[in-house]
């Protein structure tokens, strides 16, 4: 026989072919040898050489190394966040989106389909498969491109975990890597790796996210037989065989997964022609779905800023890798049907028009916390803030009860009267425009003298401005931090008497207000506002959980008085429009200079919920808005429908008495002759006494104090009052003339009964017979 006639084919093209190809077979048997060569040394040092016999660094002359300690680094996987009725909120995650499922929730079927896709040897091999890789290199060489794959499944583990730079010196140390895995880990948990690790296209890592993806499956238990073969499939090459862009080459693909699988003994012959009829079954891309993106920012946002979460990293770059890669389970306390009422109460009273004013609402639980329901506004994609968290607005007159709250604390009494006039001017205060203009009231109302009670109730400036300068602005904002209001971001460390009337630096949160008054409503006590309740790992280990903790901040008798004020504020006073019909409220409205932001705050036993009303881009005059009108509606129309259902309750009965709270023991009373009214009033409560003004007619500077009883220096016990006289500033009246004479025939007996009664009052211009003029002034 002649070599032509062994030769396929006679012409010269044909035998060129046939001779090239007889070349590369012979190369590719050589690389075959060699590296099977190579692998077999590698087993054999492995195996049979004796560590004595190796070097220190467990490595034999040809530099082969087997890694004396291996492992798999942690998966990045996307975080879920869940509503309180348990539903999902969001899905968090980084560039990666996988979530990490136990082989026990991996049907048999994806498990032997994704061996036989990738690696049929898988349960026999130790961890490479030198006929696997010679029948790969023909393959592939005959076909011109990547047609099989010649790594087993621990060589993928092992190249994610080396790299995988193209050099023969890293594909020996990913074989090595991929041997030690072996001994390291069992099949079963290297099949779990892989089967969460390995890249499916289009975003999704690991079979969950593939399942999800591409066949909308919540879980891969769900995966139907040739939808397994599609996804085992398209393992080797996502982009070419993305059956959304190339459905034909992905049914190819999976066609032949299935036929494998029936020669590996899987599926019957039967079950192979059926199942390769099937369809594609591919659903269309998921939408990038984000049901509440204000819900989803605050729970972020409370994530990185929570001093109670460290444990999770000690800066915000830290926390946010975490939350974002490490597969948590944030569970909240928010109220998704009470959140869609909030953004349904707010729109059906102000549209969604970038143009007209918005609202935000934030309600919490005052019992223990618990953040409800937060609706920012209109829109979060153009602001990319939530209002109700993150927008500081200056809150009115919505700040004049922690002024009341810390009056009460220090021992006035809820009678003490205030200057009710408008304009007040208020010498001292350190307000340039407070000494040379005054203060207006709202409107220009003027009460005249009014006590704390109506002074809230009726909202009165000019007396919340004395109140302030009183018990020291400090003290007021002190106690608003107690209560809830992060007072540090809120006044941006500028302290002055304009707090008393709200008008803080940079403003607070509707969820701070919310909270700070939950204080109010629960008798006292605080307890921060905060809407992750409980974080568990994706095994479900319980890796944090709130525990509430009151603090009492209020003396009850000081909050039982709050509450009996701030109910008349709803039932008689500037919100009226927020009264409820079966559950007891109470509240304070507050209204910005020009309209700009308008206020109701207010809570029931069991709620607490701050709104507000305002331009989201800054203050902007909204001529004859006020608290009391849309703030006030917009509460009360989200509390009947919140509360609908709820057993009502009330809030505890507490005895006020004369006065709330006092230190015991005995003080020197201070001398305030000299001082104006609020100077005296000041000193006075700074050595824990009460002082009572008594206006007297005199031509002495208005407000001035002209005397004091008792006399200065004297022992008192904390908590008593202090009368001082206080200057009008006007002439007193002239005596009344003496009374003509009568006539004899009417004169009355010397020694007959008066018919009037004897006066008990000192003349209006002269102190009583114990107290002592002012130094230095002049007499009436």
């Amino acid at each position: 026989m002649s070599l032509q006639d062994t030769v396929p084919g006679t012409s010269p093209a044909e035998r060129t072919a046939w001779a090239v190809w007889s070349w590369i077979g012979r190369a590719l048997t050589l690389a075959m040898a060699a590296l099977a060569g190579a692998v077999a040394l590698i087993y054999a040092v492995s195996v049979f050489v004796p560590p004595v016999a190796r070097s220190t660094s467990n490595s034999v002359a040809v530099g082969v190394q087997l890694p004396e300690e291996v492992s798999l680094a942690a998966l990045d996987q996307r975080s879920i966040v869940y509503a309180g009725d348990g539903s999902v909120l969001g899905v968090l995650h980084d560039d990666i989106d996988r979530q990490l499922v136990p082989l026990s929730q991996i049907p048999q079927h994806v498990r032997d389909a994704v061996i036989t896709a990738e690696d049929r040897k898988f349960w026999e091999h130790e961890g490479y498969d030198v006929e696997g890789i010679g029948r790969a290199l023909v393959a592939n060489a005959r076909a011109g491109v990547v047609t099989q794959g010649g790594s087993t499944i621990t060589q993928q583990l092992a190249k994610s975990e080396v790299g995988d730079e193209t050099s023969l010196e890293r594909k020996l140390i990913e074989l090595t890597y991929a041997v030690a895995l072996e001994r390291e880990f069992t099949k079963e948990q290297l099949l779990e790796r892989y089967l969460n690790q390995v890249y499916f296209g289009n975003g999704a890592y690991g079979i969950a996210a593939a399942a999800e993806e591409y066949f909308g499956h919540d879980q891969p238990g769900k995966l139907l037989y040739e939808e397994a073969a599609l996804l085992a499939g398209i393992i080797r090459s996502p982009g070419s065989l993305d059956p959304r862009r190339s459905p034909d080459a992905a049914v190819a693909r999976r066609d032949r997964v299935i036929r494998d699988m029936g020669v590996e003994g899987y599926f019957t012959p039967e079950q192979v022609t059926h199942l390769v009829t099937a369809p594609l079954g591919i659903t269309p891309p998921r939408a990038q779905e984000r049901p509440d993106p204000f819900l989803l920012e605050a729970v972020k946002q409370e994530f990185y800023d929570s001093p109670m979460l460290t444990d999770f990293g000690e800066d915000r770059l830290a926390r946010n890798e975490r939350l974002l890669t490490g597969g948590l389970r944030v569970y909240t306390s928010v109220e998704p049907l009470m959140q869609a009422l909030a953004r349904e109460v707010v729109t059906s009273y102000l549209p969604d028009d970038p143009t007209q004013p918005t609202a935000s609402i934030a309600a919490v639980d005052p019992r223990d916390g618990s953040i409800l329901a937060i609706y920012g506004g209109a829109d979060f994609a153009a602001e990319q803030y939530n209002i109700a968290t993150q927008g500081r607005r200056q809150p009115g007159s919505s700040f004049k009860p922690f002024v009341m709250a810390t009056a009460l604390m220090e021992g006035f009494p809820l009678d003490m009267e205030l200057e009710g006039t408008s304009p007040a001017k208020f010498p001292g205060s350190g307000d340039p425009k407070w000494e040379e203009e005054g203060v207006q009231n709202y409107g220009g109302a003027s009460y005249g003298r009014v006590d704390m009670r109506q002074a809230l109730i009726r909202s009165v400036n000019t007396a919340f401005a004395q109140l302030g300068l009183i018990i020291g602005i400090e003290n007021a904002v002190e106690t608003a931090r107690q209560m809830g209001i992060n007072t540090d971001a809120a006044t941006a460390g500028i302290v002055n008497p304009a707090i008393s009337l709200g008008g803080i630096e940079r403003g607070v949160t509707p969820l701070e207000m919310a909270s700070a008054y939950g204080t109010f409503a629960n008798g006292g006590a605080h307890v921060p506002a905060s809407m992750i309740d409980r974080i568990e790992s994706s095994d479900g280990e319980v890796l944090y959980q709130r525990t509430p903790a009151p603090q009492q901040v209020l003396d009850p008798r000081v909050n039982g008085a709050m509450v009996d004020v701030m109910q008349s504020v709803v039932s008689g006073g500037t919100a009226t429009r927020a009264s409820l019909a079966n559950w007891r409220a109470a509240g304070k409205t507050g209204t910005t200079q020009n309209n700009a932001d308008a206020w109701f705050v207010g809570y029931t036993p069991v709620m607490s919920a701050a709104v507000w009303m305002g331009h989201a881009e800054g203050q902007i005059s909204m001529p004859g808005r006020t608290g009391g009108s849309i703030p006030a509606t917009i509460w009360h129309d989200f509390m009947v429908r919140a509360l609908d259902g709820v057993e009502p309750v009330g809030f505890p009965e507490v005895e006020i008495g004369e006065r709330a709270l006092v230190d015991g023991g005995e003080v020197s009373v201070p001398d305030v002759r000299g001082l104006d009214e609020t100077q005296a009033l000041r000193a006075l409560a700074e050595a824990k006494l009460i002082g009572q003004t008594r206006i007297v007619d005199s031509l002495t500077a208005e407000g001035t104090v002209l005397w004091q009883n008792p006399r200065p220096g004297e022992t008192a016990q904390a908590g008593d009052s202090i009368s001082i006289g206080v200057s009008s500033g006007k002439a007193p009246p002239p005596p009344e003339p003496e009374p003509e004479p009568s006539p004899t025939a009417t004169e009355t007996p010397t020694d007959a009964p008066s018919t009037e009664a004897p006066s008990t009052e000192a003349p209006a211009t002269e102190a009583p017979a114990t107290e002592d003029p002012v130094e230095g002034v002049p007499g009436d």
